[in-house]
């Protein structure tokens, strides 16, 4: 892409157990000095349950195409099945800035086979874009007919263009080159659903498009595109800079800006929203910020606090190749890429935070409520699940000369009867906020086949509502209380 005080703070509660004692693989953690932070999960039945497809990865068009005689998306590569499935991965959106791009080929017939293959396989449902920049509305119409006609079961929705706001100054101007698309689409397969504009920056596209359209029914979701740290290259100049900022909850005051403006509005109209293109920095991400461990914190925290608002779900863009600088390359966000030698995937650091994010969000989003020192960035997020168990994630983001190691006082929710309690802990070998490597999730790295054999730890002993627990710095911990039958 290329584009130029959440919580509420409580009294502190009283706490009866004792501290949890800890050995984690990182060696600091007695180390660095101890902040009191208390977390109490509350339950008053107004949460939502997270959107069955809400974590999904967005491609380049552009990956669809075969390179060499082979197709990245190969229902046959159990490597890219495994890794999707390991992560968690619901949504697969392709579009982006190879749709619009005239350098970049249309797929056709075999492409579009090898894709749907691909999402059967790996348990995904499509969100597939169409040209809008240039593009042949017949030609559209003709390809969504293939679709509807081979690949209905695997796909989502359809999008027409991708940022449109960038090439089509006025909303008029847009709807004036979409609606052709959008009317020879439903002329050929007259059950069509939709996704869009899919754009960045200029919100009042998205409500504009759902005034014009969303009555008639076939807008699946109003969507559009956050890279919320910025520039790729400006957060070079000062990569220890751009990682604190990674790792600051000044963030969440932006994305309740963001909120305010399309998610909040739209929630109030009934409309799904789904921000189906996001990412940290644009331009492919910035080099030594988002493809360091900090990513894995910052992700893990953006995801769930947009989970926490009930919306559709987001796409992190990837690939192995993105729309940077005017061109394509590697991007430096990517969640993983593939191995030099071809077998296989090299997880980057911010995969470990959608899988995290994947094991600890189940259920029914709850209430949470912080006390902690002004300043100290931390965060904390939980459900219920079906079964009547809760998750919560806790996330300890200070780091460096201000690491602090967090004592949490943990209690749920008034009325769960006593239970049995297990952690799952995301840490760096050496706290290393800067580190490529070396992230782990429940004593595991995911391997190069996208096979995690990491594990939750069961507490001995343990059975209260309420826990006492060190939470090391730069670290996250995943809890799971299930109640007694």
């Amino acid at each position: 892409m290329n584009f130029p005080a959440f919580f509420k703070r409580i009294q502190p509660a009283r706490f009866a157990p004792g501290l949890l004692t800890l050995t984690l693989l990182v060696p600091s953690l007695i180390a660095a000095p101890a902040t009191p932070v208390t977390v109490v999960v509350n339950d008053d039945g107004g949460g939502a349950s997270l959107a069955p497809r809400f974590l999904g990865l967005s491609y380049e068009m552009s990956m669809l195409l075969p390179r060499d005689g082979h197709y990245y998306f190969d229902a046959g590569d159990t490597a890219l099945v495994n890794t999707f499935k390991t992560l968690g991965i619901k949504s697969l959106r392709v579009g982006a800035n190879a749709v619009d791009d005239p350098r970049i080929p249309v797929p056709q017939a075999k492409d579009i086979d090898e894709l749907f293959d691909f999402a059967r396989a790996a348990g995904v449902k499509v969100i597939y874009s169409f040209r809008l920049k240039n593009g042949d509305p017949a030609e559209s119409a003709r390809l969504a007919g293939y679709i509807a006609a081979h690949d209905a079961d695997a796909l989502d929705c359809f999008a027409i263009g991708n940022e449109p706001n960038f090439y089509l100054k006025t909303f008029a101007d847009y709807f004036a080159a979409w609606q052709p698309h959008y009317d020879a689409i439903l002329k050929a397969v007259p059950n069509a659903r939709f996704d869009g504009p899919s754009v960045a920056g200029k919100v009042f596209y998205v409500q504009d498009l759902v005034k014009a359209v969303f009555p008639a029914g076939h807008l699946a979701m109003a969507s559009d595109h956050y890279y919320f740290l910025g520039s790729g290259r400006a957060g070079e100049k000062d990569p220890a800079a751009t990682r604190a900022r990674f790792l600051s909850n000044r963030l969440h005051a932006g994305y309740e800006t963001d909120y305010a403006k399309v998610g909040a509005v739209l929630a109030a109209e009934q409309v799904p929203y789904r921000i189906d293109e996001m990412n940290s920095c644009y331009n492919g991400g910035a080099k030594d910020s988002s493809d360091t461990y900090a990513s894995a914190l910052w992700a893990l925290d953006c995801t769930h606090w947009w989970a926490a608002h009930h919306i559709l779900g987001v796409n992190y863009h990837t690939g192995e190749s993105v729309g940077r600088d005017g061109k394509f390359g590697p991007p430096n966000y990517a969640a993983f890429l593939r191995r030099a030698d071809g077998h296989g995937f090299d997880m980057r650091p911010q995969a470990y935070g959608l899988l995290a994010f994947s094991q600890g969000a189940r259920g029914q989003s709850l209430g949470v409520q912080i006390q902690a020192a002004a300043g100290f960035n931390f965060s904390a997020y939980a459900y219920r699940d079906q079964d009547g168990s809760i998750y919560v994630t806790l996330i300890n983001q200070s780091f460096g000369d201000q690491a602090q190691t967090a004592t949490v006082s943990l209690q749920l929710p008034a009325g769960n009867s006593p239970g049995t309690w297990q952690r799952m802990d995301l840490v760096q070998t050496h706290q290393d906020v800067a580190a490529k490597s070396g992230v782990m999730l429940g004593g595991a790295a995911v391997n190069a086949q996208g096979i995690w054999p990491g594990r939750w730890e069961t507490i001995a002993g343990e059975t209260s509502r309420q826990l006492t627990v060190p939470l090391a710095p730069a670290s996250a911990t995943l809890w799971h209380f299930s109640p007694a039958k």
